[in-house]
């Protein structure tokens, strides 16, 4: 058990940001997992597959900068609209430990929009 612990606390250390999305008509389920040095690693309902690449130097200085411009700690836990879009998609991103959900049809700032179109970009 402490070997798993420990293991674990490594991952989330060597880990940058995470990025789940799923749901539409199609029931999809997308995560990605990009560590500090900018190794990814994606999985994908969609395709059936996991994928690892590593991001372009450009591309880990445009995630970390809509990371700090996003002002993770002051955003709500959650974006959820008035009225639930049945063939919507979910979002959550996961930094420095919190997670940030946004759902289709929800109002959130523009610094948050900003961070997840860059994310979907980076799915492969």
């Amino acid at each position: 058990m402490l070997a798993t612990s420990a293991a674990t606390a490594t991952a989330e250390a060597k880990r940058l940001v995470r990025y789940d999305a799923g749901g539409g008509i199609a029931g999809i389920s997308e995560r990605l997992v990009v560590a500090r040095d900018g190794t990814a690693r994606q999985s994908s309902t969609r395709r059936g597959d996991d994928d690892r690449f590593t991001l372009t130097a450009k591309q880990l200085r445009g995630l970390r900068c809509d990371l700090k411009n996003a002002r993770f700690s002051t955003l709500k836990r959650s974006y959820r609209p008035k009225y639930v879009v049945n063939d919507g998609i979910a979002q959550a991103v996961t930094y420095n430990g919190r997670t940030v959900s946004a759902s289709t049809g929800a109002k959130y700032p523009a610094r948050l929009e900003r961070l997840l179109e860059r994310l979907g970009r980076l799915l492969r």
